[in-house]
């Protein structure tokens, strides 16, 4: 299954950004209380970090976490690039994520495009599982979202092409806002939905911060 990091919901790399004249360069660090992605449990509370390169639409990163999922000792690490643009209240974005781990030489790779009105968001990810020295697995994801200030509202479907017992849904709500000295904070409660398996819902804390460079 896909480990992405980003409660930086994102994500999150649903990146449907406005298009500048000049070449931006910023670093984020963060410390989230468990690492959850799409609704599933990928690790216990951990440090990441990332850097961000975007100019006239275009944007390249790389992003790490500590996941230690399963009790593995190692990162995850991700890196994405895509184009992105805005036209009043609409926006939209297409985009390319790979994900590692140091751990395993397993991975996940993705294509995707989103839209954007008004607050109200879609995205629509297909991807592929890759076990190590094995076939990949492709999956696809969809999910909609809506944003308005300090709150944000998810609900998702994720779909193995060959596997139908491991499809699920989730939900998410959050609240989002700068606490003190340019720190970011958001609150997320959400809970997934797989067939008659009776999951627990979730709550994550997620502390950041960004810095221009």
């Amino acid at each position: 299954m896909k480990k992405l990091a980003m409660l930086v919901t994102g994500a999150t790399l649903s990146l449907a950004a406005a298009m500048p004249s000049y070449a931006d360069v910023s670093a984020n660090v963060g410390f989230v209380s468990d690492y959850y992605f799409r609704g599933s449990n990928l690790g216990d509370g951990g440090v990441y970090g990332g850097i961000d390169y975007e100019a006239g639409g275009f944007f390249a990163g790389i992003w790490a976490i500590d996941d230690a999922t399963g009790g593995n000792d190692g990162l995850e690490n991700d890196w994405y690039l895509g184009y992105g643009a805005e036209a009043g209240s609409v926006t939209w974005g297409v985009g390319y994520t790979n994900y590692q781990y140091t751990y395993t030489g397993d991975y996940e790779h993705e294509v995707y495009g989103s839209f954007g009105v008004a607050g109200f968001g879609a995205e629509l990810v297909f991807g592929s599982d890759e076990d190590d020295g094995a076939d990949g697995e492709g999956y696809t994801v969809l999910s909609l979202s809506y944003e308005q200030g300090a709150f944000a509202g998810t609900v998702g479907h994720f779909e193995y092409d060959d596997i139908d017992d491991a499809d699920y849904e989730w939900v998410e709500v959050s609240f989002s806002g700068e606490i003190v000295a340019g720190i970011d904070a958001s609150v997320t409660l959400g809970k997934k939905f797989q067939g008659d398996v009776d999951t627990d819902g979730y709550m994550i804390l997620d502390l950041s911060k960004s810095f221009s460079l």
